[in-house]
């Protein structure tokens, strides 16, 4: 116990505000002892035990004193530490969900026929070159998080390379023969390679290129897909540092190299970190704040092995805060942040205060020993200052910890935002990349002619839609449609009725067919469709154009998006974290539109597609506005942080789709 006041009482150095109430509290208690000695040298005759009194009720009060010190310097301990460790578990969860979608992204490019057909020409003529370039090029402007592709023949010839500073002809990098002989599904790795020479180090997926026929493989290269790494990590350490510039965030190898800081002038890129070491909370040495954490995974994948690290100095983690509201939030005694043990140690130590100075005056008056009476006023007098000393303590306690779930809370919010914006930019690039499947372009172009489907072609159809959406998951089904938005086939056999029936979103149908280029798409609004089991959700469309005449629309694909568990699974990942479980028990997340519509949420009675009021704060909030507010909801308070979605790369910036949600966390207070 005592290690722990000493380090309590060195963080005082950093709290001003806590070594003020110290330092008045021991000027009372200064006076308290005082005063009881000079009673004790003036009282011969006074009755010893209202002295014996007088003393144990003061040490009734130094240890509330020290009660309320050690409550009060933990919250601010508690606050920074949680502050280090939220932002350290983002900043490296951030970037494994991200690399997650690579993995799937370079096994369908792997498959795509007609990578694999170009692949297969030993001396491809340039109207070949051309066209593979330009499909890999419609690739990268759809899935932006790559900077080039590669395509490179068993014996190390490169083939295709999109990035013009790319000067490799040939490449010797070892991962050429493990994708092509190993097992694992893709080789991933970060490092300098002849691949990609215009990068010091490249963030490669690579995997085989396969031709099958008869039962036989024969392997036609490796397709190598290189990855803005450098770019991305600016993107989450700038999310994440937004309003506290102080913290560097760091990811390092488990060596220690680091890989990616936010203060590179600070800490250079490939400084190795001395014995990086994993711990449950941040480490406090050298006058600062230190936390090495591994990343939790995403759906089983947990990417190369890495560490994120996080230094806060003491200075910046407990520099005082503006409050965010003019008028300090009082808590409530019946409030789960109420300080209930502390109230009722002050309320003990006053209650025997108070009795030891009635009983002084009941016995000074019996006993005729009056002049004992001012010692017990004095007494009064400092009781009464300690008392208001001690409400103003609680009270700032109680702000310490309003200020610390607003933290979280807003936080949490925009956390919560930003992984769905990326999820999102996720699946506004599959509709757009997969509307340009060949196969689909040539079947609806002698659609087009025939006004009619075989049962070849429709069997081709769902094979390939049903390739894509076993890779990709979070699609319920996959469906291609014709002009008139008649269902031709789908993804889902268990939703094999569907063929032949009209899809009943007629305005999204119509608004995808009058797309003008490839990079455009349809987004249907959060609403209930029988295609989702008459749930609400989002379709994402695309326009199939005319196999070799882009110019011209032949139908579309439409993903239906699992948006039930796939919402819920952002928000539990972006959840705030508390102590006391009552509190954590009673927080939920929610994700709704400006007009109150719940898009997602983690109570039960607030389901998706239920329409709240919301503040007209929030109604009237602007991309990328974040605080917290409280709220009253269903007759509860709440302090609720929120962040307003602002798109993730060019999804919903420069894409042309709107669609302003705004992300809730709500803790009870």
């Amino acid at each position: 116990m005592q290690a722990k006041e000493n380090t309590n009482l060195e963080y005082l150095h950093y709290l001003p505000k806590v070594k003020q109430y110290l330092e008045q509290l021991e000027e009372q208690n200064t006076w308290w002892t005082t005063v009881a000695m000079v009673g004790k040298i003036n009282s011969e005759a006074f009755h010893p035990q209202l002295l014996t009194s007088i003393v144990e009720t003061q040490k009734e009060f130094q240890q509330l004193r020290d009660m309320m010190i050690e409550s009060l310097v933990s919250r601010y301990l508690n606050q920074a530490e949680s502050d280090v460790k939220i932002k350290t578990q983002a900043s490296i969860d951030l970037i494994i969900r991200n690399l997650f979608e690579r993995t799937a992204d370079v096994g369908f490019l792997a498959t795509d026929e007609d990578l694999i057909a170009f692949m297969e020409q030993a001396n491809p003529s340039a109207e070949q070159q051309q066209f593979i370039n330009q499909r890999l090029s419609e690739y990268v402007a759809k899935y932006s998080v790559y900077d080039d592709i590669v395509l490179v023949k068993p014996n190390g010839q490169i083939v295709i390379k999109l990035n013009e500073n790319n000067t490799s002809q040939h490449s010797s990098d070892p991962v050429i023969a493990q994708a092509l002989n190993g097992q694992a599904p893709y080789q991933e790795f970060m490092r300098a390679t002849d691949l990609f020479p215009q990068n010091p180090r490249s963030l490669v997926y690579a995997k085989r290129i396969v031709l099958k026929q008869g039962g036989q493989h024969k392997n036609l290269g490796v397709l190598c897909l290189s990855f803005r790494f450098k770019q991305e990590m600016a993107l989450i350490f700038n999310k994440l540092t937004a309003q506290s510039s102080d913290i560097q965030l760091m990811l390092c190898q488990q060596s220690g190299e680091i890989l990616a800081t936010n203060h590179p002038e600070q800490i250079a890129i490939g400084t190795r970190l001395e014995q990086p070491k994993v711990t449950d909370q941040p480490i406090n040495q050298h006058n600062q704040f230190s936390f090495f954490t591994h990343t939790q995974g995403y759906e089983g994948y947990f990417g190369l092995p890495w560490l994120a690290h996080t230094r806060l100095s003491n200075q910046a983690a407990f520099k005082e805060k503006v409050l965010r509201d003019s008028n300090p939030f009082n808590i409530k005694p019946d409030s789960p942040l109420y300080l209930k043990q502390l109230d009722r140690t002050n309320v003990k130590v006053s209650t025997l205060l108070l009795i030891v100075i009635l009983n002084g005056k009941i016995s000074s008056l019996k006993q005729n020993v009056e002049y004992f009476l001012p010692i017990l006023d004095r007494f009064q007098e400092i009781s009464q200052n300690i008392a208001s000393i001690f409400e103003d303590f609680i009270q700032h306690i109680h702000q310490v910890l309003v200020e610390t779930v607003k933290d979280k809370v807003s936080f949490s919010a925009l956390l919560a935002a930003d992984i769905m914006d990326r999820n999102l930019y996720e699946r506004a690039n599959d509709c757009r990349w997969w509307a340009l499947n060949s196969n689909f372009q040539k079947i609806l172009t002698q659609y087009q002619q025939n006004q009619q489907l075989t049962e070849e072609q429709r069997a081709l159809l769902e094979m390939d839609l049903q390739y894509i959406n076993q890779l990709y998951s979070v699609y319920t089904n996959i469906l291609i449609y014709s002009p008139e938005g008649d269902i031709l086939a789908v993804s889902n056999p268990s939703q094999s009725e569907l063929v032949g029936q009209k899809l009943t979103q007629t305005q999204d149908v119509k608004r995808c067919l009058e797309l003008k280029d490839t990079q455009q798409y349809v987004v249907s609004k959060f609403e209930k469709t029988p295609l989702y089991n008459n749930r609400p959700t989002y379709i994402y469309h695309a326009a199939i154009k005319g196999w070799q005449n882009l110019q011209k629309n032949l139908g579309g694909i439409a993903l239906v998006f699992d948006s039930e568990p796939q919402f819920k699974a952002m928000l539990k990942d972006s959840e705030p974290s508390y102590l006391i479980q009552e509190i954590q028990q009673q927080s939920f997340s929610m994700i709704a539109h400006p007009d109150g519509t719940i898009i997602t949420s983690t109570n039960p009675q607030l389901e998706p597609g239920l329409v709240i009021q919301l503040p007209k704060r929030l109604i009237d909030c602007a991309p990328a506005d974040n605080g917290s507010l409280t709220w009253k909801l269903n007759n509860k308070d709440y302090i609720v942080g929120y962040f307003v979605s602002e798109g993730y790369r060019e999804y919903k910036k420069t894409d042309g789709y709107s669609n302003p949600l705004i992300s809730l966390t709500f803790t009870p207070i």
